[in-house]
């Protein structure tokens, strides 16, 4: 028995030692890009995200963003008295019997201004409804009315302000009405993703590691500077009211020190800068938050300073913009200053960003590609910074009660070498070019598509 028994521990012993070689330590084995961006997301605290993306296309698009979330209308969370049929090639939910709730999931990674649409169908007596709502629970964030046609056509819902965190968009269609499709639009926000691209067969390098770190925990102005700042200063804004801000304008004694004080009423302004040439930039302000100050750059990335005390340098966004001229809005609550504004230049390249994470207290070793025990110390070290991150945001709760003028507005465009993949990889750069008009917002794209999001 004895002898048997050791027969047995030694062909064990032989067998693991065989499927060392075959498969590898698993501590030291290289980790890919899927395999880190599912890492990624659950350092971000998005365990049921990744539950929910069965797909590397799927995760991939819950980091970077860059095309619209498009949930075909048979991918629900949860459906209650919703019928699924064929129509026109598509699966489509339909209400017949009483009221459908349909609940689908959603993972936001970005703070930002989300906008919903839906392609709905049908005619009842009361409009459908949806509502943004955080996944755990209590109360909505937002409710949209919306109002179709007879037949099945794009209705555009409105925006919502969302914090990073898993919230779902549940929808409410009355007896007759029919839906096919919700797409949720992604606002200008700066994708987490390596350089070039998440790829799906790719193995995961320390560059990789520390560029999508940085990106996650949104330390990007920890990058070393590339070129003296540029200096805004406060007399160089445009008041737009309400006019006792506008009076205390033209009876300051001295511009150059003026400074922007909002009152009860809050106060608005606007300026414009000219960039040099294209690169990733760091805009801080020397300001005391008030009551909240929501910034607006080129009509398109916002940033928020949540409501405090006292006056100091405070890092207002991190964003890729293109040469040429780029205009900030600010919205300040009661009680907020602004005295000026800097727009630094940062050094991106992939070196950069590996120098940085290991300043700020984490080394991912050697260049080279990165191993299972690197990813989870990677992990636990964006999971740690980034929940420090998120006691400091408050959503949107800046208010401005005067009336609101037309104003110089840009958008993200596709121009300039970062936003045709090279530069540095920082993704699409703020462009001045001509706004859109309203919906359609982008084209809806299929669930497993695309597998490494580009422009």
């Amino acid at each position: 028995m004895g002898r048997r028994l050791k027969t047995v521990l030694l062909a064990a012993v032989v067998g693991a030692a065989a499927l060392v070689p075959l498969f590898g330590d698993p501590r030291s084995a290289p980790v890919t890009h899927p395999l880190w961006a599912r890492m990624l997301l659950r350092a971000l605290d998005m365990t049921d995200a990744v539950k929910m993306s069965t797909q590397a296309s799927q995760v991939f698009a819950t980091l970077a963003w860059r095309d619209s979330l498009a949930f075909p209308a048979d991918r629900y969370l949860r459906a209650d008295h919703a019928v699924v049929r064929e129509e026109g090639g598509q699966r489509v939910l339909t209400a017949e019997a009483g009221p459908a709730e349909v609940v689908y999931p959603l993972a936001v990674v970005q703070p930002g201004d989300y906008q919903l649409r839906a392609r709905l169908g049908g005619e009842a007596a009361s409009p459908a409804t949806a509502e943004l709502a955080p996944m755990a629970g209590g109360v909505a964030l937002k409710t949209f009315t919306l109002i179709p046609a007879a037949q099945i056509a794009w209705v555009f819902g409105g925006a919502a302000h969302l914090d990073p965190g898993a919230y779902t968009a549940s929808f409410l269609l009355p007896p007759g009405y029919a839906l096919s499709q919700v797409e949720v639009a992604p606002p200008c926000v700066n994708a987490i993703e390596p350089v070039g691209g998440w790829k799906p067969t790719a193995v995961t390098t320390v560059q990789d590691l520390a560029v999508t770190a940085l990106k996650a925990i949104d330390v990007e102005y920890e990058l070393p500077p590339a070129a003296t700042p540029i200096e805004v200063p406060a007399s160089s804004f445009q008041v737009e009211g309400p006019p006792e801000a506008i009076e205390a304008r033209a009876k300051s004694a001295d511009l150059e020190a003026m400074t922007l004080r909002a009152g009860g009423r809050g106060l608005r302004a606007f300026a414009s800068v000219s960039l040099p040439e294209d690169g990733l930039y760091t805009v801080s302000a020397f300001a005391s938050p008030g009551a909240g100050q929501r910034w607006l750059a080129d009509g398109c990335r916002k940033a928020i300073l949540c409501p405090g005390l006292g006056a100091g340098w405070r890092v207002v966004m991190t964003q890729p913009f293109s040469a040429g001229r780029h205009t900030l809005v600010i919205t300040l609550g009661d009680g907020a200053t602004v005295e000026r504004v800097r727009i630094e230049k940062k050094k991106a390249a992939p070196a950069d960003y590996v120098a940085t994470l290991r300043r700020l207290g984490f080394d991912p070793g050697p260049d080279g590609s990165v191993t299972r025990s690197v990813a989870l110390d990677g992990m636990r070290f964006v999971r740690d910074r980034r929940r420090a991150v998120l006691t400091e945001l408050c959503g949107d709760t800046v208010t401005y009660e005067g009336t609101p003028t037309a104003l110089p507005v840009q958008i993200a465009g596709p121009t300039g070498p970062q936003a045709q993949g090279g530069g540095q990889g920082q993704g699409p750069a703020v462009s001045p070019v001509e706004p859109p008009i309203g919906p359609p917002l982008l084209p809806p794209q299929p669930p497993a598509s695309p597998t490494g999001p580009g422009g």
